[in-house]
């Protein structure tokens, strides 16, 4: 079996993570050693019928470093805050966030 996330996750996150901050709405506050934040790497069309929606900033990391995030969370990154609106997880450990500029209450 080939592990994709030894190909591919873990060698972008070491190339290009960043440590950031989770901060839940439940209070807690997570730190992520390796967040790959990203801006404007959503595709133009998701294609089909599908309903989708792409973000101008997303964000990967490694489930076990913040298990408990939830949409709603803020990521302090980049010397701003975002707000996760949509969590993606993968079969390889790793969860892909769409993120919207600013503390945004009502997500």
């Amino acid at each position: 079996m080939i592990d994709f996330d030894a190909l591919l996750n873990a060698p972008v996150a070491g190339a290009f993570g960043q440590k950031v901050i989770v901060r839940h709405k439940s209070g807690a506050i997570s730190t992520v050693e390796k967040f790959d934040f990203r801006q404007g790497a959503a595709p133009e069309d998701g294609g089909g019928e599908a309903e989708y929606q792409a973000f101008e900033f997303t964000g990967g990391f490694r489930k076990e470093e913040a298990p408990q995030t939830k949409h709603g969370d803020f990521v302090d990154v980049a010397g701003a805050t975002y707000t996760i609106a949509v969590i993606d997880s993968d079969d390889t450990g790793w969860i892909t966030v769409g993120l919207m500029a600013g503390e945004v209450r009502n997500v």
